[in-house]
């Protein structure tokens, strides 16, 4: 089983490699692989190496690191609530992050917006929301799995409510950003924003791989887990927060990219099985994978109309999510 998870994960990572180097040469101007590699070793026209190490490369990258954050974000919601229908909008990460943006923004005016405060002020907004759902979802004690899931879904539906009461009776400039957010785009990537949301994820990361034995222990039954001298709702909660960290940092970035965090997470399952210490890079990559995909294929389709991130991912995943529903019993 090592060796396969070695091969698997080499396997994904190689794609990875791929599928990012061709998405430097796509876009509203193509470059063949010669002009491409030219300009990735400084040998290229000045035109051509502006394009890739200004505008493609940050862009790349910002991409596959929110594809990581949100990714495992959702790998973990569905290991600390074990539902493999959980995902980061499920508890209100996406919405308290816009809630959080959008009033930050109406309050303290656009010029706050930063590449280092925007995951500050979603993950304040995405906290006090999932935070709120805990609150709510607290029966006896204790936070059972399927009521966090209703009361998320409820919560969800009334702050996205407000957001949108707020965002219009804010100036135009602000509400365009909201807007923006709220689709899910890397338009405006630039090294600013690689940089901080790598520094986001280098701290929170450590602690998440760290963490993985408790994962694997809350897919028990509570009533064994207490019996192993586990705190379930200090842990369950603990976990929470770490996994509300990791996307609304990542979403912070780029806006609402809905559904990845449920996809991702099934599919590096099925490749290598639930153990969350394989399982929670695994799905990194894959979360990678596939918004890279996702974005890759939203600015080049219609080139140069550009399709937002969100919107690709969305409508895939909207139909993967009823499927799983469909199929999942009870």
């Amino acid at each position: 089983m090592r060796t396969d998870y070695g091969r698997t994960f080499i396997a994904l990572l190689g794609i990875v490699v791929f599928v990012s180097l061709a998405s430097l040469g796509m876009g509203s101007q193509w470059m063949s692989p010669i002009a491409l590699s030219r300009s990735l070793l400084g040998y290229g026209n000045e035109t051509q190496q502006m394009i890739v190490w200004s505008f493609r490369m940050p862009r790349v990258l910002l991409v596959l690191l929110v594809g990581w954050g949100i990714a495992i974000s959702g790998v973990m919601m569905q290991g600390v609530l074990r539902n493999d229908l959980a995902e980061p909008g499920i508890l209100g990460v996406t919405t308290g992050g816009n809630l959080g943006i959008t009033l930050a923004l109406s309050l303290f005016g656009i010029q706050i917006a930063s590449p280092w405060t925007l995951p500050a002020m979603s993950m304040a907004g995405g906290l006090c929301v999932v935070l709120a759902v805990c609150g709510l979802a607290i029966d006896r004690g204790g936070i059972y799995p399927a009521r966090l899931l209703l009361t998320g879904v409820a919560v969800s539906a009334a702050v996205g409510a407000f957001t949108l009461v707020l965002s219009l009776n804010v100036d135009r400039q602000i509400y365009s950003q909201a807007l923006a957010w709220a689709t899910g785009s890397f338009n405006k990537a630039d090294w600013n924003y690689v940089l901080a949301l790598a520094a986001w994820l280098g701290i929170l990361m450590p602690v998440v791989m760290a963490i993985c034995p408790i994962l694997n222990i809350l897919r028990l039954r509570d009533e064994n887990v207490i019996s192993l001298g586990v705190s379930v709702f200090h842990w369950r909660l603990l976990l929470l927060v770490i996994a509300v960290a990791l996307g609304s940092a990542a979403m912070a970035m780029s806006g609402g990219i809905v559904f990845l965090g449920l996809i991702a997470p099934h599919i590096a399952r099925r490749l290598i099985g639930p153990q969350h210490g394989r399982l929670v890079p695994t799905t990194g990559l894959v979360g990678m994978l596939l918004l890279l995909v996702a974005d890759t294929a939203g600015r080049t389709l219609l080139a140069p109309v550009e399709i937002p991130a969100g919107i690709m991912v969305g409508g895939v995943g909207g139909i993967y999510f009823v499927y799983q529903l469909m199929t999942t019993k009870g």
